[in-house]
């Protein structure tokens, strides 16, 4: 009697967050800022006295628990967000009652300066290429992905999917020009009449009667549990990395050579049907996404085979305004989440399946999962400070080490040591984007996605002062968040 043998289940995780080495919960730069504070009060004393000393004293204080506190990180939120509201950045106005002098329905905020433009690739296929023109041009594309799902899948299969995904990751690092990838699962339900159009359009003239009466059944008993199911690859390229001389014309050319590889590595990555999204699919995408109420007739008009163009120029909401805690566009209602800690247990390939999968409970979901790639000389790099870190916060205690610091140091030193074997570094987060339409119905979609996350067990928490920002990072549209703030990059890992 033979017996087959069952493939394991592999287990991912290991994840190891970024730190800063620094006294206690402060960060390097916190740290600094305060024995430097202690050391200018100490001379203070002996040129000024000590009244002026403990001003400085409290002054240094005063700064490292801004830059090195959460107390004082939410601080800053909240002036930041004031200033905002005093300015009347929060909201923007668009079309004939708006006060510029475009009459077009623009994009909001950050994303006003992006144009859209259409390449073909090899085989003559177009493709919708993004370019917004901060840092010397980014150039976004676009893949749309329907995958076949993990339902009824072999384990073997499975691991062969997550497999090819990891090498797409892994030849991220091999792209010098690109400093941003997304995958994006945007979820929606049937807002009605989509899987009833989609029935009457394949119906015969001469069908049978029976086979009619079973349809029409199928659509009244079905239609409230159709849903949409889209997963979008983003990737993002600087455009001095793709030409030097910064021609649209030759960064056009490198970008239609790079989407055959793309999408094959998509195929093999389980992504089911893969295709670029061209330009006028990407403005209907955007549109759908500020307007959610645009869906219904924008599918109706397909379905009746008169499908409604969109231009970039009015994909954007006519009005948006940013809350402390959401944001309003136009028809919908969102709330964007981000993630503060990734799972601390070992995760399985369906552990997001809570999170991603369609709910009656949004009109629209967006979960999207932002990496940061790095070139092996980085990784290199970041692995070996990751691990000197781990290691100089698990000794910085008179206590013994805790088990969780114990766990980060192993963590820390197995990446270092693959990154040594030839892996790539690449550092992600991941944001969910819930849409409604009712004010009423906030509160549910709120406790949904909290609940699922928790489920993973994943830790996130809103974008507070910055829900505008993150609901754009959720969109396939080439914002990249750490292109747009404040303080640089090479600062904000010392904090």
């Amino acid at each position: 009697m033979s017996s087959q043998a069952v493939p394991d289940r592999p287990t991912y995780g290991n994840w190891v967050a970024q730190r800063s080495p620094g006294l206690g919960s402060l960060g390097l730069l916190a740290t600094v800022i305060l024995m430097g504070g202690g050391v200018v009060a100490m001379l203070t004393v002996m040129i000024a006295g000590l009244v002026a000393a403990l001003v400085v004293a409290a002054v240094a204080a005063t700064v490292a628990v801004a830059v090195g506190t959460p107390v004082g990180v939410t601080l800053l939120r909240r002036l930041g967000f004031a200033r905002q509201v005093r300015r009347r950045t929060h909201q923007g106005r668009s079309g004939a009652f708006s006060k510029a002098k475009a009459p077009h329905v623009r994009l909001p905020g950050m994303l006003a300066r992006t144009t859209l433009l259409e390449r073909n690739d090899a085989f003559g296929n177009p493709f919708a290429v993004l370019k917004n023109p901060r840092k010397g041009g980014l150039f976004t594309i676009v893949a749309r992905c329907v995958a076949e799902g993990p339902a009824l899948q072999d384990q073997e299969r499975l691991n062969q999917w997550v497999g090819s995904y990891a090498r797409l990751l892994g030849s991220m690092s091999q792209e010098p020009a690109l400093i941003c990838a997304k995958t994006i699962t945007d979820t929606a339900p049937d807002p009605g009449g989509r899987l009833e159009s989609m029935v009457a359009q394949a119906r015969a003239t001469n069908s049978p009667t029976l086979a009619r009466q079973v349809m029409d059944e199928c659509v009244r008993t079905y239609s409230v549990t159709s849903s949409e199911n889209v997963t979008y690859l983003e990737l993002t390229f600087r455009g001095r990395g793709l030409s030097r001389r910064g021609r649209e014309d030759e960064i056009g050319s490198e970008l239609a050579r790079k989407v055959p590889n793309l999408l094959a590595q998509l195929q093999s990555a389980g992504g089911g049907a893969v295709e670029m999204v061209n330009a006028d699919e990407l403005s209907k995408i955007v549109r759908m996404a500020y307007d959610p109420a645009a869906q219904r007739w924008l599918d109706q008009a397909e379905f009746a085979g008169e499908p409604v163009e969109v231009a970039w120029e009015e994909a954007g909401p006519v009005a948006d305004q940013a809350a402390w805690d959401h944001y309003r566009h136009d028809s919908g209602l969102s709330v964007t989440w981000e993630m503060t800690t990734p799972p601390r247990s070992a995760i399985n390939e369906r552990a997001l399946n809570g999170l991603l999968r369609p709910d009656a409970d949004f009109v629209r979901k967006r979960v999207a999962i932002v990496y940061r790639p790095h070139s092996p000389e980085d990784s290199a790099k970041v692995s070996e400070d990751d691990a000197q870190v781990a290691a100089f916060l698990a000794g910085n205690t008179k206590k013994r080490p805790t088990a969780a610091s114990k766990v980060q140091i192993r963590a820390a030193e197995k990446a270092r040591d693959e990154v040594a074997s030839g892996a790539s570094l690449i550092q992600f987060s991941l944001l969910v984007t819930a849409t409604v339409t009712d004010d009423e119905d906030l509160v549910q979609a709120v406790s949904t996605v909290e609940s699922r996350a928790g489920a993973v067990p994943l830790r996130i928490r809103r974008s507070y002062g910055s829900q505008a920002a993150a609901f754009a990072t959720t969109l396939p549209v080439g914002f990249v968040p750490w292109e747009h703030t404040t303080v640089p990059t090479n600062l904000r890992q010392y904090l």
